[in-house]
């Protein structure tokens, strides 16, 4: 994740994303911005890559209000097919450039589980992380502005689109990278059982991430 001091606000890293392409923009035009570290009062706050609202919160206490919190979310097929292949491929990530032999453990039975496991069986046994997870708290409630919520799938328009209105701007348009090589992810669910199986079991986070389209398409209506 991303923090800016200056700038006052917060880029949660939410998994296929784009976070990486996100994270190096922000770092690269923001001289406050700082990525999981934050100095204030002269106390120091450390975060994990790919914290919630909620545990970012609950480490910043009442700081937490002072700053806009910001993120995306991917369609939740869109990010099953993504992660199932980012396990394929090895989990090829700028974390373990260099040292691919000190993955944790975990790691390497989620990339050994990939490898031998079809798509189909693959998604139904994994433990899916919703975006839902990323900017709810534990009683439901949405800890972030959805204004401040934008789709990964009109990413750089909407990226721009969110800054701007939180009255920041950046000189260069974002650049994404990392882009997956896979077949459209509608593909992958073609067979109506199984999407109706997936479907249930992905049922709240297809909400809300319709939730969130609907407010972004009825913001460039308006």
């Amino acid at each position: 994740m991303i923090i800016s001091k200056e700038l006052k606000y917060i880029y949660l890293a939410v998994p296929k994303t784009g976070t990486t392409s996100i994270q190096n923009f922000l770092l690269s035009n923001d001289s406050s911005a700082n990525k999981n570290f934050i100095k204030i009062k002269n106390k120091s706050f450390k975060f994990g890559e790919h914290m919630t609202a909620l545990e970012v919160k609950e480490i910043l206490g009442d700081h937490y209000t002072n700053f806009k919190v910001i993120g995306f979310i991917r369609h939740p097929y869109g990010r099953i097919v993504s992660s199932y292949f980012f396990y394929k491929k090895g989990a090829k990530s700028w974390a373990w450039e260099g040292r691919e032999n000190k993955k944790p453990t975990e790691q390497k039975f989620k990339i050994l589980y990939a490898k031998i496991t079809p798509f189909w069986f693959w998604a139904l046994t994994y433990p899916y992380k919703s975006n839902i997870e990323y900017f709810y708290d534990e009683n439901n409630n949405l800890i972030v502005d959805i204004e401040n919520i934008g789709l990964f799938e009109n990413l750089e328009e909407h990226f721009k689109n969110i800054y701007r209105k939180n009255n920041i701007a950046f000189k260069d348009n974002l650049p994404h990278k990392n882009k997956s090589k896979h077949k459209p992810e509608d593909q992958y669910f073609k067979n109506l059982f199984f999407r109706k199986i997936i479907s249930f079991k992905i049922k709240a986070d297809l909400a809300f991430y319709n939730k969130v389209a609907l407010k972004r398409q009825n913001e460039f209506k308006s």
